[in-house]
């Protein structure tokens, strides 16, 4: 698994150099195998969803989760940042996509390939992690069904869930696509960046014409954290259901992170990232 540490771009002056200095400081907590110092990037309260699903609640959570992993099952390793995508959502919430690896002497080593989604607030001057989630990358090929940009949805934060729930049973691009700001950011199932409301719902109607069967999604259990009055971090455990079936489907299990804003009195989301849960002993 690589978290996707590196030189920050995309961002200039005080804003660009926290984010090195945060960034810089994962890196160096990653090889080091130190949990504490990973963890101290982020927020009190911060969300963290692991390579395989796992959900690390608040900065002490972080910090004992991945000493688990550095201790058991993440052998020592560099990480290489290969690209990143920078957009601050509001002045003090920006969302950073990163497409990274674990490097071997200079190169990625094989299947290592990941990206990842980091949400960081600023509070009194200073940048620190909201939310961070992991998807390995495993290519599809490239794809779209041409169309309009979708026409926005917005409401409460269980009218957008129910919305796009409706849309991927549907297989309505356009519709599950309706409920992210203009410029939002998604990272699918197989860690595909799908970036702004057009480009969501084009990619999104391909997958859905070409490798998703038709099934229902269900919410399983549902982690709301308010930033301030108009951020929230929503990390929701669901599965798929076959119709009529109503268990889910095997092998289907998954947590996936939402970031949504609220403008006018209404939320919309920013980014979403889906990982498929894999317990690990």
């Amino acid at each position: 698994m690589a978290l996707g540490i590196g030189t920050s771009a995309g961002a200039s002056g005080d804003d660009g150099a926290q984010f090195a200095r945060i960034l810089k400081q994962q890196y160096d907590a990653w090889y080091e195998e130190d949990g504490a110092k990973f963890a101290a990037t982020f927020t009190e309260n911060g969300d963290m969803v692991t390579f395989n699903g796992e959900h690390l609640s608040t900065r002490k959570g972080i910090a004992e989760g991945m000493q688990y992993y550095f201790d058991n099952h993440i052998p020592t390793s560099r990480l290489k940042l290969l690209d990143e995508h920078v957009r601050y959502a509001k002045r003090d919430l920006v969302v950073i996509v990163r497409l990274t690896c674990i490097v071997e002497a200079t190169d990625c080593r094989a299947g290592s390939l990941s990206r990842n989604t980091n949400v960081l607030s600023k509070k009194d001057g200073k940048w620190a992690q909201e939310s961070f989630q992991n998807t390995r990358v495993e290519p599809l090929p490239p794809g779209v069904v041409a169309m309009p940009e979708p026409k926005p949805y917005a409401g409460t934060i269980d009218q957008i869930r129910q919305r796009q729930e409706d849309g991927w049973y549907e297989e309505d691009g356009a519709k599950f696509a309706s409920t992210y700001t203009k410029d939002a950011d998604v990272v699918t199932f197989n860690a595909d960046h799908l970036k702004t409301r057009q480009g969501i719902a084009e990619r999104m109607q391909f997958y859905f014409d070409n490798y998703i069967d038709k099934t229902r999604l269900k919410t399983l259990g549902e982690h709301v954290r308010y930033v301030g009055k108009d951020v929230a971090v929503v990390v929701r455990t669901g599965c798929q259901l076959v119709p009529p079936s109503t268990e889910c489907r095997p092998d289907s299990l998954s947590r996936n992170t939402n970031i949504l804003v609220r403008r006018h009195g209404e939320w919309q989301q920013e980014s979403f990232q889906n990982t498929r849960y894999v317990p690990i002993p």
